[in-house]
């Protein structure tokens, strides 16, 4: 009997949950509670609606009204329910176009629509088409914006689209929506593998095998890794990988576990595309402990070639983790030792350099070894709990012999830079140390430095430009924040600088530099008696810190207190004697220039030249001391330490040129066009890049190059189009109607049920069964 198909215009509502995919691999329970709450809450509105349910899909649904208001109204109950007690993140799309319903699905150009619109959606959100706002224009009580017009996947024009913006329900800027979103494609961050040994203790080994393999990402050129800060920000922390991905701006996500056993380890690992929480790719490698740089090596190419299977070219190097001449036991301990120091406390650094020491009696050639005591006691003394210079004196000798045994480790590099420009105030060299670091493997510290010697030198928009490199890299580092925020306040943007030095307070409170600019910021802007506060009001638990005491002289200056400002004066004259030396000249040459006292600053000034204190080369830039500017003696100092107008070149990382010329290029497409339509490779659901580029008889990196150059396509979308093809085909052949969609799917070459599905939804705009019974019907 034929089926009866009714053509009528209606209202289109998708929904589904955001993350639920996620969740139902970390907890299934938690998840299948979520989806009941989710559809017990969807049949209870629609039924008061008068919305017909045409079909559940896992952790989706999609319906249909014959009233535009209604639909609305329906999907603001909706959402405003789950956002109480249990929590469901919900997105809704809506339009209002013309569909085919045949009893129990519906498709038609109006359903293609609906769905995109819905896949744009943040959590929380009802995005509508711009038909279905129309309807709405005489029903005030429901309130709409526009977000814009935007092109859509398979839509022929660019559509407008509007956000409902009624109490209760979240109403997204342009820039979070899906559709829209600006995080590139090459992207990922690496979160902190699970400890899954026995023994809680070996926490110190999966936190090892994380960080070493961000560095060996890192160095891949074209790829954007975050750092191992931020990433590290999400430790512990049961939130749903699109928020991760929101928050660091990175379109994948890598996770994982370690489990040890003796002298064997487990590793598990899996890929994550961010967009729809897909799990793009997953293994298990059982390995021993003796061949640890062999198999982070192994690891992390693996996960390289995958990802760029999936988000398109870059080039891999033959090796990402080159072998150390270090026993895997003394490995182990030298990955106790960066757990302990990453603590970034005082007993944690003193645990790691004594575990470091440990180390090198045994292995005295361990570059790396070394280098982590020089970085310990650096800490130390930078955050004021040892005294500065005797932390020099002890960093000096272990940074020494780590440039004897491994001058170009990255790492060495940084450290030389800092030397070069703090310490010997070389400009120029620092710059070269710094692009050797960058070219071998740019990290946000990297970064970061070139931004401080940019500064120095006054050029405060390329520091800009640095910091945000910096920022895209680790956002969750609070250095990073405060800098920026510290080029605001040295272009005396002080409401922009505000924010950043508070979110670089709230992620490290024991910072010491946002304070100081917060209260000085306030002072310049002409409320010292609110600076005063400000800083009498600091809570400082860092012995021998001067903020507080600088601060209120600063502030004290600004308000003519003349009893206040003298004991200041003292009190920091005083503290030239302390290890606090640095910083009380500082506060004496900026307290003297807010005075107007510049003869006195510029002698203060001196003082700071003969101990070549890092401090006065910030002094160029700094806005209390701008009146010092016009004094000769001043333009003399600074002319000492930059010479005479001598510019840099301030180099990018460089980028290699393309393994294939145009004339190549197009020879090697015609030739894979020929090896796909021949041999159909893309029948065997196993077939990867590499085995492709083998049959090709060129290299995996010009496979992807010649993908990605030659057909706009990563690995997987240019396999998977083909695969599709062949299932159109199979669905539109009458002899193959006895075979289920999912057996259609497998016998053209896709390797799983949830990448056929997810590719297909993503391309054809509508689900498979959808698709199927369309081309039945027709």
């Amino acid at each position: 009997m034929a089926t009866i198909k009714n053509r009528r215009i209606s209202a289109i509502m998708f929904t589904d949950i955001v993350g639920y995919t996620a969740l139902m691999q970390k907890d299934e329970t938690a998840a299948m509670a979520m989806r009941s709450r989710h559809r017990e809450t969807f049949k209870k509105y629609h039924e008061g609606c008068h919305g017909e349910i045409i079909q559940y899909y896992g952790d989706g649904t999609l319906s249909a009204f014959s009233s535009g208001v209604e639909a609305v109204a329906c999907a603001i109950a909706i959402q405003r329910d789950l956002q109480k007690e249990n929590t469901v993140p919900l997105r809704i799309g809506l339009h209002l176009g013309d569909i085919v319903f045949d009893g129990t699905e519906i498709y038609g150009d109006g359903v293609n629509l609906a769905s995109r619109i819905e896949s744009l959606a943040v959590a929380g959100s009802i995005l509508i088409s711009g038909k279905l706002n129309d309807e709405l224009k005489n029903h005030p009580q429901v309130a709409t914006k526009s977000l814009g017009y935007f092109k859509l996947k398979n839509i022929a024009k660019p559509i407008e689209v509007f956000a409902v913006a009624s109490e209760g329900i979240k109403f997204p800027d342009r820039s979070e929506l899906r559709g829209e979103s600006k995080k590139e494609d090459k992207t990922i961050a690496v979160l902190p593998f699970v400890n899954m040994s026995a023994d809680a203790d070996n926490e110190y080994f999966s936190d090892g095998m994380t960080e070493e393999i961000i560095n060996a990402l890192t160095k891949i050129k074209g790829l954007k890794v975050t750092s191992r800060t931020s990433s590290f920000h999400f430790k512990n922390k049961n939130i749903p990988i699109s928020k991760i991905g929101q928050e660091l701006n990175v379109s994948n996500i890598l996770e994982g576990s370690v489990r040890l056993s003796g002298n064997k380890m487990r590793i598990t690992s899996q890929l994550i595309d961010v967009s729809d929480d897909f799990h793009f790719w997953s293994e298990t490698f059982d390995r021993s402990i003796d061949d640890i740089f062999a198999v982070q090596d192994e690891v992390s190419l693996i996960i390289a070639d995958k990802l760029r299977e999936h988000v398109g070219h870059f080039k891999i190097d033959d090796l990402l983790v080159p072998a150390q001449d270090i026993s895997a036991a003394l490995y182990k301990k030298y990955l106790e030792g960066k757990y302990h120091l990453m603590k970034l406390d005082v007993q944690g650094t003193e645990r790691a350099i004594s575990i470091f020491e440990e180390v090198i009696a045994q292995q005295p050639d361990f570059a790396l070894a070394y280098l982590g005591v020089n970085q310990g006691y650096a800490f130390l003394g930078t955050m004021g709990l040892i005294p500065a210079y005797d932390a020099f004196i002890k960093a000096k000798p272990f940074l020494d012999k780590a440039i004897e045994l491994d001058g170009d480790l990255p790492e060495v590099q940084l450290n030389l830079a800092w030397i070069s420009g703090w310490q010997k105030w070389d400009l120029k060299g620092a710059y070269a140390h710094l692009a050797n670091a960058i070219e071998s493997r740019p990290t946000d510290a990297m970064y970061l430095t070139m931004a401080n010697f940019l500064t120095v030198e006054g050029k405060l928009d390329a520091a800009f430009n640095f910091t945000e490199k910096a920022l895209e890299l680790d956002p969750f580092a609070a250095m990073n924040q405060h800098y920026k925020g510290f080029l605001y306040y040295l272009k005396e943007d002080f409401d922009a600088a505000r924010p950043y030095f508070e979110k670089a307070l709230k992620l490290k409170p024991n910072l010491p530099f946002p304070s100081l600019y917060i209260g000085t910021s306030l002072i310049l802007e002409g409320h010292a008696d609110k600076g005063l506060e400000y800083f009498s009001n600091l809570d400082i638990d860092r012995k021998g810190d001067l903020t507080q005491l600088g601060g209120m002289t600063l502030a004290h200056a600004a308000l003519g207190n003349t009893k206040f400002l003298a004991n200041g004066f003292s009190e920091l004259q005083s503290a030239l004697q302390t290890d606090g030396m640095g910083s009380a000249l500082q506060f004496l040459i900026l307290v003297n220039a807010l005075l107007g006292n510049n003869d006195e600053a510029v002698a203060w000034m001196e003082k700071g030249f003969e101990h070549r204190l890092p401090m006065m080369l910030l002094l160029n830039t700094e806005p209390v001391a701008k009146n010092l500017r016009s004094e000769p003696r001043f333009q003399e100092l600074m002319q000492q330490i930059f010479g005479k107008d001598e510019t840099f070149e301030v180099s990018e990382r460089k980028y290699q040129k393309p393994l294939f010329d145009k004339k190549l290029l197009e020879k090697y497409k015609l030739q894979l066009d020929r090896l796909i339509s021949e041999s159909i490779p893309h029948l065997d659901p196993n077939l990867t890049l590499r085995d492709m580029a083998e049959m090709l008889e060129i290299p995996p990196n010009h496979m992807s190059q010649l993908l990605n150059e030659g057909f706009n396509k990563n690995f997987s979308e240019f396999i998977n189009s083909y695969r599709l093809e062949i299932f159109k085909e199979k669905v539109a052949d009458p002899s193959q109607r006895h075979l289920t969609i999912l057996a259609l799917a497998y016998d053209s070459g896709f390797n799983s049920k949830t990448v056929f599905n997810t590719y297909f939804k993503k391309t054809m705009g509508i689900t498979p069964r959808a698709y199927w019974k369309e081309v039945i019907a027709n």
